[in-house]
C-alpha cells in the first residue's frame, strides 16, 4: 500500500466506510475465478485451425450452446461451466490429450447440443488506427501492399539491425530515437554520419543542408512507430545502423569495402543499398567477396540479407554489375498503381518489384513527400525482410531471399517466362500477404472421422465399390449423417 492510499484512507471523516470498501475489493479480488484461459497448451501440444483467413490456435475446451436450457444435456452441468445467467452456452474443459477439435465433434453429436465448437484463440481488434503516427495515412504503400497482416505477427524486433549504407543520415531525426546503432561515416572517415553543410545543394556556395537520401532511405526501412511523430517504418521496432558512404565527390573502392565490412562486425540482419555506380560499371573482385560473406557468413553464419536498389537509368543490368550478384536482391520500382516507373533499370538479374515509397524522413527533424526512385523501393523490402527475421530469426539470408520471391505476386498484366520471371517485375511483386501464408501454411482440412455406430457393408455395397460408412459434416452446425464413400 503506497503513501498516497494511506494519506487518502486516513485524512477524512469517511474513513471507516472506505476502509469497508476496500476490504469488499480485495476480497472480491482474492475470490475470483482464475481466467478461463490461464493454462495454455505448451507449444508441443498446440492445435492450430484455419478459421476464415486467419490460422488461429485452438484451446482445450470446446464452447457449447444448448437447445434447451430447461433441459441440459446429459453430463453437462457436471463438466462444464455456464458462461452466463441464461444456461444456454457453456464451456467445457478437455481431459487428457483430447483436442478441442476432438471434443467438439463429441459434444456436436449428443442430444441437446446445438452447436459445439472449439474453443479457440482470435485475432481481435479495435476499430482504430494501429499507429497515431499523424502521416501514417498518407504512406500509400502500406495499403497497397496491406502491411497489416505482417503487424499482426510482429512490429519487429531492436534486435533486428538494419544497416543502410547511403549519403548522410540524420541520427538525431526524432523516427531513429533509441533506435542508431555503430554509426559510421565512411566518406568522412568518422563515426558521425549525420549531413555536412553545403553537401548535395545545386548552388555553389550554399552551405544549408540539402543531403535528404539517406535519411528518407533510413525513415523507410525502421522509422519508429507510435511516437507521435511522422511516419512509420516498415520495420519500425527495429534497429538502424547508418553508415555514410557517399558525397560530392569520387569514394574509394576502400571505402565500399569498409563499409560492409563494418556492417558485418557489427551484427547487421539486413544491408539496404540504395546506391550503385555511375552509368555501367562491372563490380570488383574485392567488393563482390565483401559482399558475398556479408550475405552468407555474417550473423554467425546465417548471413545478412542484402539488398541492392536496380537503378534510375531505364537501360538493362548487365551480369557483371552490384545488382546481379546471385547472392543479393535486386529491386526495381512500382508507383501506386502498381505500374514500372519509367526509369527504373530492368534486366536478368531483378528479383522482386517493390513500390517506390514517396513518403519518408527528411532532414533537421522533417519529412518528405517526394522521395522516389529504386532508392524508395529497396528500402520498402529491406524493411519487410527485417520483419520476417523478427518473426523467424533463425531464417538464414537465403532462405529470407526465397521466401520473398516464391511469394511474389504475379501481375497478370505482363507475361512472365517458363521460369516466372519478368525483366522489369523481376518473379512479382512485394507480397506480405504471400509471405505470411507461406510462414504460416493453411492447415489441411483432416479427413472426416466417424463419430457415430458403424456397420458393415451389404454385397451390393461392396460390389458397387464402396469402402465403408462415413460421417459426413459439411458444415460444423449441420447434422451428421452416415454415408459411403466410393473409393477413388
Amino acid at each position: 500500500m503506497n503513501f498516497q492510499l494511506l494519506k487518502w484512507l486516513f485524512t477524512s471523516n469517511l474513513v471507516a466506510m472506505r476502509l469497508i470498501a476496500l476490504f469488499v475489493v480485495l476480497a472480491s479480488a482474492l475470490c475470483l475465478p482464475s481466467t478461463l484461459y490461464a493454462s495454455l497448451p505448451d507449444e508441443s501440444t498446440v492445435e492450430w485451425m484455419q478459421w476464415g483467413e486467419h490460422r488461429v490456435q485452438v484451446l482445450p475446451a470446446v464452447v457449447i450452446t444448448v437447445e434447451d436450457p430447461a433441459k441440459l444435456p446429459s453430463g453437462l452441468l457436471d463438466v462444464g461451466e455456464s458462461l452466463g445467467e441464461s444456461g444456454w452456452t457453456w464451456r467445457v474443459k478437455a481431459t487428457g490429450e483430447q483436442t478441442g477439435i476432438e471434443l467438439a465433434k463429441i459434444w456436436q453429436s449428443r442430444p441437446g447440443v446445438r452447436f459445439a465448437d472449439p474453443d479457440m484463440l482470435l485475432p481481435h481488434t479495435r476499430w482504430e488506427s494501429r499507429f497515431n503516427d499523424p502521416l501514417f495515412l498518407s504512406q500509400w504503400y502500406h495499403e497497397s501492399l496491406d502491411t497489416e497482416l505482417l503487424y499482426q505477427l510482429s512490429t519487429g524486433n531492436p534486435d533486428v539491425y538494419v544497416a543502410v549504407l547511403d549519403s548522410a543520415i540524420e541520427t538525431t531525426h526524432p523516427e531513429f530515437a533509441n533506435a542508431i546503432k555503430a554509426p559510421l561515416d565512411v566518406y568522412g572517415n568518422d563515426d558521425d554520419p549525420n549531413p555536412v553543410p553545403g553537401e548535395y545543394c545545386r548552388d555553389l556556395g550554399d552551405e544549408s543542408l540539402c543531403d535528404e537520401h539517406g535519411t528518407a532511405v533510413a525513415g523507410i526501412a525502421v522509422a519508429q512507430a507510435n511516437n507521435e511523430e511522422g511516419i512509420v517504418g516498415l520495420c519500425p521496432e527495429c534497429s538502424l545502423i547508418p553508415i555514410k558512404l557517399l558525397g560530392d565527390f569520387y569514394a574509394p573502392l576502400s571505402g565500399d569495402v569498409r563499409a560492409f565490412e563494418h556492417a558485418i562486425d557489427n551484427g547487421a540482419w539486413v544491408i539496404n543499398n540504395s546506391w550503385g555506380y555511375s552509368d555501367y560499371m562491372p563490380v570488383a573482385d574485392t567488393l563482390r567477396s565483401v559482399i558475398v560473406r556479408a550475405s552468407t557468413q555474417a550473423r554467425d553464419g546465417r548471413g545478412a540479407v542484402v539488398i541492392f536498389a536496380s537503378g534510375n537509368e531505364d537501360r538493362e543490368i548487365f551480369d557483371d554489375e552490384l545488382a546481379a550478384i546471385p547472392e543479393v536482391l535486386a529491386i526495381t520500382a512500382v508507383d501506386n498503381y502498381g505500374n514500372p516507373v519509367p526509369y527504373t533499370n530492368t534486366g536478368a538479374p531483378v528479383d522482386i518489384a517493390a513500390p517506390s515509397a514517396t513518403v519518408s524522413t527528411s532532414i533537421e527533424g522533417g519529412y518528405t513527400q517526394n522521395f522516389g526512385g529504386t532508392s524508395a523501393a529497396a528500402p520498402v523490402v529491406s524493411g519487410v525482410a527485417a520483419l520476417i527475421l523478427s518473426i523467424k530469426p533463425e531464417l538464414t539470408s537465403e532462405e529470407v531471399r526465397t521466401l520473398l520471391i516464391e511469394s511474389a505476386k504475379k501481375d497478370g498484366r505482363v507475361s512472365f517466362d517458363e521460369n516466372g520471371h519478368h525483366n522489369t517485375y523481376g518473379f512479382g511483386l512485394l507480397s506480405p500477404e504471400g509471405i505470411v501464408n507461406a510462414l504460416y501454411p493453411p492447415a489441411e482440412e483432416p479427413e472426416p472421422e466417424p463419430d457415430g455406430p458403424m456397420r458393415a457393408l451389404t454385397a451390393e455395397e461392396e460390389k458397387l465399390g464402396l469402402s465403408g460408412p462415413m460421417l459426413l459434416k459439411n458444415d460444423p452446425h449441420q447434422a451428421v449423417e452416415d454415408a459411403p464413400v466410393y473409393k477413388g
